[in-house]
Parts: C-alpha cells; structure tokens; sequence
C-alpha cells in the first residue's frame, strides 16, 4: 500500500505544510496554544521557534514488531517537547534540547537518506509541537522521491485542528495515553488538561485511520496501535485509560503495554516514581486488557536488556539494541 502523503496532489501536500506553518505565528500548533510568534524566534512552552532541532535520524529496531519489520523504521527524534515528564527517558533532547538545528531541506534529506538504507518506514518521534516543519520537510522531500509512510508517534498531547491537517498525511499513529488523571499528569508531566486533550486527540487519530491493518507478512499498512506506558503504583490510571481505549475506540485496535518504565531523570528522588514496576503491576495491567478483549496485545519481557536508557550524547546510534522490543501476547 503506498503511503498515504502519494495520494494528495503535491500542491495539496504544500498547502497542508503552508496552513500547518501559519500556525506558527500566533501559535497554536498543540494544546497548550502558547500564542507567540514562533516565526520572529519567540518560544513558549517547548521553547523552540519555527526551526527544527534534531537530536537523531536512525534505522531503529525497538518499536512494535509491526514496525520495525526486517529492516527497521527510520526515526527522526525531534528535541524538545510540549510534556516535562519527570521519568522521561529522553530527557536529554526532551527537556535538554540536545540535538542540532536543520533547515527543512536537510530534515528532507535524512528522511531520504533512511529510505536508501532500506527502512520500512519514517518515524516521527515527539512531533506535537513541531508538526508544521515536519510537513515542510515531508513535502520537500516528496518532490525528490521519498515514498515511505510515516508513523506518528506521540505521547498524545495533540491538538485536533493540527491533526485534522494530518488527514491523509500520516499513515499510521502510535500515541502513548499516559495519563487517566488531569492531577497526575499535572504533578508529574506539568501539563494541564492532558486526559480531555489526548483523548480527543486518540478519537481524532483514529477517524483518520482507524485500528491497525497489516500485510501478509505482518507489516503495518495503515492505523493506529495505542501504547500505555505501565507506571509504578497505577500512578497511570491503566484501568480507566484501557476501559477508553477499548469503549471508545474499539477493542479490535492493537494495544502495546509498556513495562519499560524505569525512574530516569527526576523520578529518582520521588518515592512514588523511585523504582520499577513489578511483575505483579504488569501482570494485572496484561489482565485488565484481557478481561477487555483487546484482541492483540503487544507485551515486554520485565528483563529485557532493550529497557537500557538510550544515550543520545552517541546521536548515530542513542539505542544499544537492535531488535523490535515487544511481541504480541494475544491475538484473535
């Protein structure tokens, strides 16, 4: 199936990517809708302007195995970021902005760079905040031949009016709901109004693409996988996000519980985050999507060495694995 961006017209590609960048000048690109002018260099939350700061563009193995396939996705690991997740993993391009700035011409070109390695797709990871670069990029690098479709993978604070530009665009979307509740996500990600946001957001990615379909041989073709990132004490809400999740949207979507959780950055030092989950936490988290009938369920081994924090100081290669990190567990 070709990607979905080869079924516009390139001139309806360049208008999306001009509405997307008009955005910019009174910003409204994500929920927080910060209002500045990210086109004379002012910043708001994420604290970028209307450039593009890069901390990796990789051939990754750690996705959902229909992701990375035999040859991997490409990854374009945005920095910054419009959540200040206390555990954030990444953190390092997330909250410390470790990455390069590049023109959209050069963001076009390692997408087509990641296409001759081979790659099954191109991946935009932590894009909310930047989706109007992305989408100058994207369509620069249609008009030189790039063909893969693209996977949107978010932790879901997402605005619907940035998304509803998407339509089309992106084939496949992979948000992480994080949160069932609005006091969690503001004590340990510092947004306001996450649950109400990304929910809309989940329902909106999902008119646009509905549940995961996939070839022959296992490969994504269009869709969306929802991931849940299990955190110790229900600190998550998994019951509730899962009830969303399997009600609202529909059981028959892929669901991806993460047990990768380990206390990066500041969790450390906070006696609620200060350590892992435990089989016990994981194990219910796999029970409750059962007794909801999600008929796929992509789980994590507790001990895999694929849980070691990526180090994006080595930005040609932040991840010491090489293989897809999580298998279906169930499926109809």
């Amino acid at each position: 199936m070709p990607a979905g961006y080869l079924q516009l017209s390139q001139s309806e590609l360049d208008a999306r990517a001009d509405a997307a960048y008009a955005m910019y000048g009174e910003c409204s690109v994500c929920p927080h809708r910060c209002g500045v002018d990210r086109t004379r260099g002012e910043a708001g939350y994420c604290g970028q302007s209307d450039r593009l700061l890069i901390s990796s563009c990789v051939r990754h193995f750690g996705e959902e195995m229909p992701l990375t396939g035999s040859r991997g996705i490409g990854n374009i690991f945005v920095a910054a970021c419009n959540m200040r997740c206390d555990y954030c993993q990444n953190h390092l391009i997330s909250q410390e902005h470790m990455g390069q700035e590049q023109s959209y011409a050069a963001v076009a070109g390692e997408m087509l760079r990641l296409q001759a390695l081979g790659v099954h797709f191109i991946g935009w990871v932590s894009p909310s905040h930047v989706v109007p670069g992305l989408l100058k990029s994207l369509a620069l690098a249609r008009r030189r031949g790039l063909r893969l479709p693209v996977v949107y993978n978010t932790s879901a604070f997402d605005s619907v009016s940035t998304l509803q530009l998407l339509e089309g665009v992106v084939d496949i979307y992979l948000p992480d709901l994080k949160y069932a509740d609005e006091a969690a996500a503001r004590r340990f990600s510092h947004i306001k109004n996450y649950v109400e946001r990304s929910r809309e957001a989940v329902l909106e990615m999902f008119r646009q693409v509905g549940p995961l379909t996939c070839d022959a041989t296992g490969l994504a073709r269009r869709g969306l996988i929802a991931r849940h990132l299990v955190l110790p004490n229900d600190l998550a809400g998994t019951w509730e996000t899962l009830c969303f999740l399997a009600l609202e949207l529909s059981p028959a979507t892929p669901l991806s519980l993460m047990s990768q959780y380990r206390p990066a950055h500041r969790a450390a030092d906070n006696p609620l985050l200060g350590r892992a989950i435990t089989p016990r936490e994981y194990e219910e988290a796999i029970g409750m999507a059962q007794d909801l009938g999600f008929a796929t369920i992509f789980i994590q081994d507790l001990q895999s060495a694929l849980h070691n924090l990526p180090d994006f100081r080595r930005a040609a290669n932040p991840f010491p694995m090489k293989k897809a990190h999580n298998s279906p567990a169930a499926e109809a």
